[in-house]
């Protein structure tokens, strides 16, 4: 057989499907969902915030998390939940330490809030019998680090000053329906979501009592705890990962209403022109985070010394 005849035997691996099935196999099942955006305009997704189970104190998971490992593992912050030491906290300082602030960065912790939601069609009736994971960011939920709220101002709000304005958003009988309008943007190398938020006037839940029994998410167990070893582990890529991503999953298309029921203006529909942004800071970067373009080893080695 000649160099030839082995040419047509060259060919380009997709590993775009394998990666969706390893999501969907290590997620369990979980559906996430994914926000509609659009570059020139605000595309509008409509939720209900799911009732909580009794057991939980809020329908909302706050988690402060560390992406771990060559496939991004999302973990808890050992340190951020106030169980104890973290590794990647040690080792993010580490790297401080040896002037390699970009490795360090890609080990700086996130919070992360997830909540359960279904999402419906403009009129507030169910767009499907399924419920969702919804995650968002710091920005998008709690805002920026010492931000004073002025709740009549509700059009740059993060959500979670709407449950301060308006009690529980996701209370079965008056809680309020959701309305998130979502527009990507450029800042410099960064892929940024901007979401502006509002709420319908209080209404019942649309779905029913078997649905939430069936289908709510568990929340205190979407991002799992590892012990400190399992931790080092993973940043050494001795260990298997779980990839958790936040913003997974297909949704059905979203509907847009030149006026509706939450009281907002069209335009969003109208194209807005790009403006130059300053660079994001961590929490508001929403692109697929990279590992930490570092060889941890050296550090690691440090660390296990004392």
């Amino acid at each position: 057989m000649t160099k030839s005849d082995m040419k047509k035997w060259a060919s380009e691996v997709d590993l775009d499907a394998t990666r969706t099935l390893i999501t969907e196999l290590q997620t369990k099942g979980k559906p996430w969902f994914k926000v509609e955006k659009e570059q020139k305009k605000y595309v509008r997704n409509y939720l209900r915030i799911c009732p909580k189970r009794p057991e939980w104190p809020t329908p909302y998971q706050i988690v402060p998390v560390h992406y771990l490992g060559p496939n991004n593992q999302m973990v808890v912050c050992l340190r951020e939940a106030k169980i104890g030491e973290c590794p990647a906290c040690q080792l993010r300082w580490e790297l401080e330490r040896g002037k390699d602030k970009k490795g360090a960065q890609g080990l700086r912790p996130s919070v992360r809030t997830f909540m359960n939601v279904v999402q419906l069609n403009e009129d507030g009736t169910l767009a499907e019998e399924n419920i969702f994971l919804l995650g968002l960011n710091k920005l998008q939920f709690l805002g920026k680090q010492g931000f004073e709220p002025d709740l009549d101002e509700e059009g740059e709000l993060p959500l979670y000053f709407f449950f301060e304005k308006y009690g529980d958003l996701s209370h079965v009988e008056t809680g309020r329906d959701l309305l998130i309008k979502a527009k990507d943007e450029k800042s410099g190398d960064y892929d940024t979501v901007h979401m502006k938020f509002s709420v319908a006037d209080p209404s019942p839940f649309p779905g029913t009592s078997e649905l939430l029994e069936e289908e709510l998410t568990s929340l205190p167990e979407v991002v799992p705890t590892f012990e400190a070893s399992d931790m080092v582990a993973l940043i050494e890529g001795r260990a298997g990962a779980t990839v958790l991503p936040v913003t997974e999953g297909e949704v059905v298309p979203q509907i847009e209403a030149p006026r509706n029921r939450f009281g907002d203006e069209d335009e969003d529909k109208e194209e807005t022109p790009t403006v130059e942004a300053e660079a994001p800071t961590e929490e508001e970067q929403t692109g697929p985070k990279s590992p930490p373009q570092t060889n941890p080893k050296a550090a690691m080695e440090r660390l296990n010394k004392h």
